[in-house]
C-alpha cells in the first residue's frame, strides 16, 4: 500500500485490474463480474437496492445487518416487510416459503454470516424458495462470508451478491465488490433512479472496458492484488478448512471453560455458527471484557447494537491461525469472571 500512485487510467492500471477481476470471482462462485467500488459494503447495498429492486422488498432479518439492509430499502423509497427471528437465530425456509405465499415481493434481501451475532444462513433452501419465483430476485450480503467459507453465488442461483475488504478477505477497509446475475442487470435496465455511483450498468460499461468509473483508492487496490494472490497460493479448500477450525476451536474453549464455571456461551445455535466471527454472551456489562483484553494488548469486538452490553465478538478470519485463536482464548479465560461454588459471579482474576 505505501507503492508511489500509478494513473488509474494508464496501463499499469489495466493490468491490475485484470488481475483482480480474474481473482475475484472464484471467491463468490461465479462466473460473472464483480465489480469493485471504493466505499463501505453500505454503499454496495444501497446499489444491490437502487438497481435491482421496484417496490415491495421482503428483508430477512436475523441481526443488525439484516436490519440495515431494510433501512436502506426504505430509505431508497421502497416498501419493506421485515421477516424477523430473535438474535443468533436465522430465518427457516419454512419461515420464507410462508412469508412469500402472504405477499408479492420483486425481491428477498438476506445475510450470509449476521457479523452482529456470528449466526451464518443457510443460502440453498432460501435461493430454492426464492428462485420458485420467477419474478423475485434475492439479494445477498456475503461481508462476512466471502474469503472465509465457501460462497456459491452460480450454483445457487443468487441475484447479487456483496461483500467487502475488511473482513475474511484480511485487508483494510475501504473497498467493496458487487457481482449481479444476469436477470439483475436486465431488471436494472428497467429502473430509473439508478443514481450514478453505484449504477451497475455504468460499472458493467467500464468493467468491460477494464478500468474503473470513478477514480479507486490505489493503494487498497494494490493490497487487494497481493493478497488474491497469497490465497491463490493457499487455496480456497484449505483456506476454507483454516476458518472453520477456528471456529472449532471457540466452540470447544467456551464447552471447556464452562465446565469450570465461567458464564460464557455461544449466541448462534450448534450448525447455524460461522466460521468468521464468534459471538460470547458474557454475565455482567461485556464492555468491561472488550476494555480488559485492550489493556493486555489484545482486541475483540465489542457486542454490537442491542447486544452491546451482553456479548463480545471475535473475528477469527482473514490472515489468523487457529494458534493465534488459543492465544487470544487464554487471555479471554484470564479476564472474565467465573462462578463461586453458590453460582455468584466472581470478577475478573488478576
Amino acid at each position: 500500500m505505501a507503492r508511489p500512485m500509478v494513473w488509474h487510467r494508464g496501463e499499469a492500471m489495466r493490468a491490475l485490474l485484470q488481475r483482480v477481476h480474474r481473482g475475484l470471482p472464484p471467491l463468490f462462485g461465479t462466473s460473472r463480474p464483480v465489480y469493485v467500488l471504493t466505499c463501505a459494503a453500505t454503499g454496495a447495498m444501497e446499489g444491490a437496492i437502487r438497481c435491482a429492486t421496484r417496490e415491495r422488498v421482503l428483508a430477512l432479518v436475523s441481526g443488525a445487518f439484516g436490519e440495515r439492509f431494510a433501512r436502506i430499502a426504505e430509505m431508497c423509497g421502497r416498501s419493506v416487510t421485515r421477516l424477523s427471528v430473535p438474535d443468533g437465530e436465522t430465518v427457516s425456509p419454512e419461515q420464507l416459503v410462508v412469508a412469500l405465499e402472504h405477499g408479492h415481493y420483486d425481491a428477498v434481501t438476506a445475510v450470509h454470516v449476521e457479523t452482529s451475532t456470528g449466526a451464518m444462513a443457510d443460502l440453498a433452501p432460501l435461493a430454492r424458495a426464492v428462485r420458485a419465483l420467477p419474478d423475485t430476485l434475492l439479494l445477498v450480503d456475503a461481508v462476512s462470508s466471502v474469503g472465509g467459507t465457501r460462497v456459491e453465488m452460480d450454483a445457487l442461483g443468487l441475484d447479487v451478491v456483496l461483500s467487502a475488504s475488511q473482513k475474511a478477505l484480511g485487508l483494510a477497509p475501504g473497498l467493496s465488490f458487487l457481482s449481479c446475475s444476469a436477470r439483475t442487470m436486465e431488471r436494472a435496465r428497467t429502473l430509473a433512479g439508478r443514481g450514478l455511483y453505484f449504477d451497475v450498468l455504468r460499472l458493467d460499461d467500464f468493467w468491460r472496458a477494464g478500468e474503473t468509473a470513478t477514480t479507486p483508492a490505489i493503494p487498497q487496490l494494490f493490497a487487494l492484488d497481493a493478497q488474491l494472490e497469497a490465497i491463490a497460493h493457499e487455496g480456497l479448500a484449505a483456506r476454507y478448512w483454516r476458518h472453520d477450525a477456528m471456529r472449532g476451536a471457540v466452540e470447544r474453549w467456551v464447552a471447556n471453560v464452562r465446565e469450570k464455571g465461567v458464564p460464557v456461551g455461544l449466541l448462534a445455535a450448534p450448525g447455524e455458527r460461522a466460521p468468521t466471527v464468534s459471538c460470547l454472551t458474557v454475565e455482567g456489562d461485556a464492555r468491561h471484557v472488550v476494555q480488559a483484553m485492550r489493556e493486555r494488548g489484545l482486541t475483540i469486538g465489542g457486542g454490537y447494537g442491542v447486544l452491546a452490553s451482553r456479548t463480545i465478538r471475535i473475528g477469527h478470519m482473514g490472515d489468523h491461525t487457529v494458534r493465534g485463536v488459543a492465544k487470544l482464548l487464554a487471555e479471554l479465560e484470564a479476564v472474565l469472571p467465573t462462578r463461586g461454588r453458590r453460582g455468584r459471579v466472581r470478577k475478573e482474576r488478576r
